[in-house]
């Protein structure tokens, strides 16, 4: 068996080194020593720089982490542009090797005409003038005008011009003008026939943008609106007469938007926050715009057309 002794004066020393700084942390600051306040502000002050440094690394205020996610998204564009950028031989070489559409050598601009009506006819376009013109290029770059006369609305215009992607041979829309009348659009325009190439079909079309390296911001639909369609404009309160202004039709882009107005005195544009005459353009986004005039607000909108 071990005894140990223990004297009392290692209690009492204990004791009296865990009083002693008792005393001196309940010291008042104004009986604070020089050393011992350069001591605490040092580390007041590294505590400060480390929660702000803290606190800039996690907001980003730098831009740092931004500036990386925009190099990352150009560096995976630049290596899809440069893998499309070595694909252009091999598709080359197989557009050459490729032999015409089955019709080529027999189809004549009668055939044109015949294929051009009927899908103007599917679509509820009416004809008044189709006059095929003389063909030129040679090979797979042979080309015949076509040029069409017609009238129609916004939404059987647009599946007109989406059928020719259907056709049998390629045939691209180019010059077209269109101007409203009192009842229906009168359309114009010139269509180049190629009988050597076929158009693109609908799934490749769908493989090439599934293949397109884009953002989850740039994958959206596409909606078209009718830009003759009359404004569906709400008014809160009495206003002057709203059928002066119209809305044709609206751009945007993630940051800016500008909106194209037709007024009495012609084609204007306006911007966001712009005056138009004794209004101010309050909000503009892709469905139409909010003008205010003191308490009094209105919205001219456009119309979706399909």
């Amino acid at each position: 068996m071990s005894t140990i002794f223990a004297g009392a004066g290692g209690v009492a020393n204990t004791q009296f080194s865990v009083g002693r700084w008792t005393r001196r942390l309940r010291l008042p600051l104004a009986a604070w020593s020089l050393r011992r306040r350069w001591l605490v502000a040092l580390l007041i002050a590294v505590l400060v720089f480390g929660l702000g440094a803290h606190g800039w690394i996690v907001a980003d205020l730098g831009g740092v982490e931004a500036s990386r996610a925009a190099l990352a998204a150009s560096a995976q564009r630049l290596a899809h542009a440069r893998r499309s950028l070595a694909q252009l031989p091999s598709l080359r070489r197989n557009a050459t090797a490729s032999p015409a559409v089955s019709p080529a050598a027999s189809w004549t601009s009668a055939d044109d005409v015949r294929i051009v009506s009927e899908l103007a006819a599917a679509n509820n376009v009416a004809l008044y003038a189709l006059e095929p013109g003389a063909a030129s290029g040679e090979g797979m770059e042979r080309m015949r005008p076509l040029q069409i006369t017609a009238r129609t609305d916004f939404v059987h215009l647009m599946a007109f011009l989406h059928g020719l992607s259907d056709l049998p041979v390629l045939i691209v829309p180019v010059d077209v003008s269109v101007k409203q009348d009192a009842a229906s659009l009168s359309v114009s325009a010139t269509l180049r026939v190629f009988s050597a190439l076929r158009p693109a079909s609908s799934n490749d079309a769908a493989h090439a943008f599934d293949d397109a390296s884009l953002d989850a911001d740039d994958d959206e639909d596409i909606v078209f609106f009718d830009p003759f369609a009359q404004p569906q404009i709400r008014a809160a309160g009495g206003m002057p007469d709203i059928s002066q202004l119209r809305l044709a039709g609206v751009l945007r882009d993630r940051t800016h938007g500008l909106a194209l107005l037709d007024t009495p005195d012609g084609a204007t544009t306006v911007a966001s926050g712009q005056r138009l005459g004794a209004e101010r353009v309050t909000r503009l986004d892709a469905l139409g715009i909010t003008l205010a005039r003191g308490d009094t607000t209105r919205t001219l909108a456009l119309s979706e057309a399909s």
